[in-house]
C-alpha cells in the first residue's frame, strides 16, 4: 500500500504513480486527509510532552507506589504513566502562584487552582523541553503550534 502526500508542485507525479499503481492493481481505495497537524495549544503538546516523558521515565526504571499504607509507607509498584508525569511537571514546571494557589492547564481553574496564564504555560513548556532535552527524550513540536509561534516571536 502506498501512502502519498500531495501538494500542488507533485500533483502529476502522484498521479502518475496512481495510474501506474492502478495498471497492476485493477482498483484502488483513495483516502484523503488533511496534511496539517491542526491546531496544538500548549494544554495539548503538553499532554503529549507527557507521555511521551512517562514513556522515557518507565522505561529507565521509574514507578509509581501501588498504595500507601496507613503508616504512610508505600507498597507495591505500578509503571510511571502520563498522569504521573503531568501531576510531577504541572507542580514542578507551574507551580503555585504568589498566593500559594496551585496552578492549573485548565483554561479555567478548578478544584481551588487557578488557570495558569498563556505566559505561565509558555514557560513550564520551556523548562520541561530543555529538561528532556538533557536526558536525550524526544519531543514532538508542530511548526505550527501555540507553542513555537510563541517561541518565534519571542526570538524575534
Amino acid at each position: 500500500m502506498a501512502e502519498y502526500q500531495l501538494t500542488r508542485g507533485n500533483l502529476e507525479q502522484v498521479f502518475y504513480s496512481l495510474s501506474s499503481e492502478l495498471e497492476t492493481k485493477h482498483v484502488l481505495l483513495v483516502k484523503t486527509q488533511s496534511g496539517n497537524t491542526g491546531r496544538w495549544g500548549m494544554a495539548r503538546l503538553w499532554r503529549s510532552w507527557m507521555e511521551a516523558t512517562a514513556k522515557f521515565m518507565a522505561a529507565n526504571g521509574c514507578t509509581m507506589p501501588l498504595m500507601i499504607s496507613p503508616k504512610g509507607e508505600p507498597y507495591g509498584k505500578r509503571p510511571f504513566a502520563a498522569e504521573d508525569a503531568h501531576e510531577l511537571f504541572t507542580s514542578r514546571w507551574l507551580g503555585v502562584d504568589a498566593d500559594g494557589t496551585r496552578l492549573s492547564w485548565s483554561k479555567a481553574g478548578h478544584d481551588g487552582m487557578r488557570a495558569a496564564t498563556k505566559g505561565e504555560r509558555f514557560n513550564a513548556l520551556r523548562c520541561h523541553e530543555a529538561w528532556a532535552t538533557e536526558r536525550g527524550i524526544l519531543l514532538f513540536s508542530p511548526r505550527d503550534s501555540e507553542y513555537r509561534l510563541m517561541q518565534e516571536e519571542q526570538n524575534q
